[in-house]
């Protein structure tokens, strides 16, 4: 009893540390790595990239840290998925507040959606503006058409997206509403979407959760993938209901999880609210 005591609190001052490296990193790659690559590469199109798989190595070392001290078990090096080899639209459900880091660090070429206030943020704002993460806007019509249009630039110029569907996180063991954005922006795009899986067991930093709420035990979180889906010519509510049905028996909810009510493009997703 005592020592499931002393490692739980161990853990606790664990998770405090991973913020902290979290928001640190954050301020060295925003004001040290990325002007340096801004200088150092030419090219528009190549220096947002650089930035983004640099990024994406810390968000390795980050997810090593977490393993190291038990808080959460998952390696980004192991994850393998099977890709197009042009752009896509990466989905996926959004169970813990580390989803976007843990995909992030195995696919360093994805641009993905933050909020308005991240974007903002003096700590990592510069780093995200200077990677061409995707703005989420205010969450009004005219944000909604900003994020529609710059992820419809990027997979046009190439680069994959990733998306949240639900537009935050997951209810505990459940499945939010899926928004019709990224259906509509696919479909737009011509691009596949490509919808992962995430899974997180026991749950932990969830929404709504503080975050020295910690299960006893290391948490462990898998990553797998869903078959690729061509959007065609199908209505966005169609392809919401039946990719949502996907994740629905995937996780093996009950049917009651299984009647979402579908949401205007105004509100796509955010990435990682």
């Amino acid at each position: 009893m005592i020592r499931s005591a002393v490692d739980r609190a161990w853990r606790v001052v664990f998770t405090g540390s991973s913020f902290l490296f979290f928001f640190l990193g954050g301020v060295i790659l925003s004001y040290l790595v990325s002007p340096l690559l801004w200088v150092m590469v030419r090219d528009p199109a190549r220096r947002a990239r650089s930035c983004r798989r640099a990024v994406a190595r810390t968000w390795v070392f980050f997810h090593d840290y977490m393993r190291w001290t038990r808080l959460l078990r998952y390696d980004p090096r192991r994850l393998r998925l099977a890709l197009p080899a042009g752009p896509y639209l990466m989905i996926a459900n959004h169970p813990t507040l580390v989803d976007v880091t843990a995909l992030a660090a195995a696919v360093p070429d994805l641009a993905v959606v933050a909020k308005r206030a991240m974007m903002r943020s003096l700590l990592v704002g510069p780093l995200l503006r200077r990677c061409q993460h995707i703005d989420a806007g205010d969450g009004g019509t005219f944000g909604g058409v900003g994020l529609y249009e710059q992820a419809l630039a990027h997979l046009r110029a190439g680069t994959p997206v990733m998306l949240f569907p639900e537009g935050t996180r997951s209810p505990e063991r459940g499945l939010g509403e899926f928004r019709l954005g990224a259906f509509q922006i696919a479909a737009q795009a011509g691009v596949p979407l490509v919808p992962v899986l995430i899974r997180c067991e026991p749950p932990t930093l969830m929404r709504g959760q503080p975050w020295y709420e910690i299960p006893e035990r290391t948490a462990v979180l898998t990553i797998s993938q869903l078959p690729a889906i061509d959007p065609g010519s199908a209505p966005a509510a169609r392809l919401a209901r039946s990719t949502r049905q996907l994740y629905v028996e995937a996780l093996g909810l009950d049917a009651a999880a299984a009647t979402p009510a579908l949401a205007p493009v105004s509100a796509v997703a955010t990435g990682g609210a």
